[in-house]
């Protein structure tokens, strides 16, 4: 029996379409639910620069713990 290797060309388009694939299903169901309404924007940020209660992390803290004397 003969036994033929698949074409290089052949297995380097499976590739980008294994790849490709799930990237525009993904896409495409982002894109639907935006269209349906079922995701939205984030608010903006707030312009004063006032944190409203939101924790702020402080990268000073924590020095000596990180082994940064």
């Amino acid at each position: 029996m003969d036994s033929s290797a698949a074409d290089p060309i052949i297995i380097g388009l499976m590739f980008v379409a294994r790849c490709a694939v799930p990237l525009v299903i993904m896409l495409g169901l982002s894109y639907l639910l935006k269209r349906l309404g079922l995701i939205q924007e984030p608010p903006p940020a707030p312009k004063n620069g006032a944190n409203d209660g939101v924790n702020v992390v402080n990268h000073s803290e924590g020095d000596i713990a990180h082994g940064k004397f």
